[in-house]
């Protein structure tokens, strides 16, 4: 698998999580026989790695958006968001943080609304240019 087919299988799994509760191991084994969607250990190991921080992924992700609170940004951008802070946080040394926000304005392409792609790159840019400082 390519890295953005791990982060989008990645993405659909978090995505479930936030919606049905339910663990990474029972949606993995509903999604690649209903979706045909491949997941292997990658996979679920961002998708774990992500869900275990995700309180402080989303205390980067409310500081960051200046219009809406947490609860109030959709579970498709917050699944997205979740990654892409999650990789410019923890993963910056494997993983360039251009990459990570253009793959976060990809997914957001592919599984948002028109606008979403505009909220994702503002808060992910602003969390980035923090980092940089």
């Amino acid at each position: 698998m390519t890295k953005h087919e791990i982060r989008e299988a990645a993405f659909i799994i978090l995505f479930q999580m936030e919606l049905t509760g339910q663990t990474a191991e029972e949606i993995a084994e509903c999604t690649s026989e209903e979706f045909e969607m491949p997941v292997n250990n990658a996979v679920m190991k961002l998708a774990e790695n992500v869900w275990s921080k995700k309180e402080d992924i989303d205390a980067v992700i409310g500081k960051y958006s200046p219009s809406r609170s947490v609860a109030r940004i959709s579970k498709v951008n917050l699944s997205i968001l979740r990654i892409s802070i999650y990789e410019l946080t923890y993963e910056n040394e494997k993983i360039p943080p251009k990459v990570s926000i253009n793959e976060a304005i990809e997914l957001s392409k592919a599984y948002g609304a028109y606008n979403d792609k505009a909220f994702i790159n503002g808060v992910l840019n602003s969390y980035y240019k923090d980092l940089g400082k």
